[in-house]
């Protein structure tokens, strides 16, 4: 198996830096994030040795992250479809990741406030019950989605 690297966010979008403190919970929240949506904007055909995955890597600051292409470099299709991705990559999120990323962070906040005892487990409203933002329309603006999933 061989591996792209093809970034911890989209290529232009910011994201979390390697030293700060919240650095391991931002970066595993983005790489997931970004990881659902290449699966979304490049589904991998069905057989196709390819998978997108997190990974983690040294540096002098510490360990960061970032979304790969695994794939078998004995298949032509993967070899091909795994460059394609890469050459392809978005530069920015696209509206369900700026959706999810919202999720997430609410969902960091409720369960802050859960652990802080400002709120009881019962008053967390459901949707952030779980441990996954819900399935979102693949066509819908943001403003839809914020109608149709509140935060």
């Amino acid at each position: 198996m061989q591996f792209i690297e093809i970034g911890p966010v989209p290529g232009e979008e910011n994201c979390a830096q390697v030293g700060s403190p919240d650095y391991t919970e931002a970066s595993l929240r983005e790489c997931e994030v970004f990881r659902r949506m290449l699966y979304r904007l490049f589904p991998v055909p069905e057989g196709l040795p390819v998978a997108y995955i997190g990974r983690t890597h040294p540096h002098d600051f510490g360990n960061y992250r970032e979304v790969s292409i695994r794939y078998d470099d004995a298949n032509a299709q993967a070899v091909d479809f795994a460059y394609e991705v890469e050459s392809s990559a978005p530069a920015a999120w696209d509206t369900i990741a700026r959706y999810e990323l919202a999720w997430y962070e609410r969902k960091q906040a409720y369960d802050l406030a859960v652990r802080e005892h400002r709120l009881q487990p019962e008053e967390v409203p459901a949707q952030f019950a779980t441990a996954t933002p819900p399935a979102l329309a693949p066509n819908a603006s943001f403003s839809d989605l914020l109608a149709s999933n509140p935060l």
